[in-house]
């Protein structure tokens, strides 16, 4: 009997899938965020990891106007400690869990007026500029 041409296939996702389920971590909660299945003649199948988490990016946007910089950020569901952002007048670094970026201000601000809130997933910073 012929053997289907998509044996193969089959056979290099079933030890994929085999390779992900052993290597989940039974502490937090696993999630699929995407995949990808490249498969070729007669190669073995490789799992390709990116070692990188929620909390190993904070996401964020800046935007200026006049008299304000807005800064915008995602706070990741992962996140346990209360996330918070210390403002400086030509930057502000944003903490959230271990991870911590540096955001540099394309104009210095006023420290004092300046401000940031945390609801529903989202940091928004508001920094007054300097007159």
């Amino acid at each position: 009997m012929p053997t289907n041409p998509y044996d193969d296939a089959f056979r290099n996702l079933a030890k994929v899938m085999e390779e992900l389920l052993n290597n989940l971590s039974l502490d937090e909660t696993p999630r699929f965020v995407g995949c990808t299945i490249i498969t070729g003649p007669g190669e073995e199948p490789r799992i390709i990891q990116f070692d990188t988490t929620e909390e190993d990016e904070i996401a964020y946007e800046i935007i200026e106007s006049d008299e304000c910089i807005y800064i915008t950020a995602e706070i990741p569901p992962t996140i346990s400690n209360e996330p918070y952002a210390d403002i400086q007048a030509e930057a502000v670094r944003i903490c959230m869990g271990s991870c911590e970026v540096t955001v540099a201000l394309p104009s210095p601000v006023n420290v004092a007026k300046s401000y940031y809130d945390v609801r529903n997933g989202i940091m928004d910073i508001v920094c007054y500029k300097l007159h």
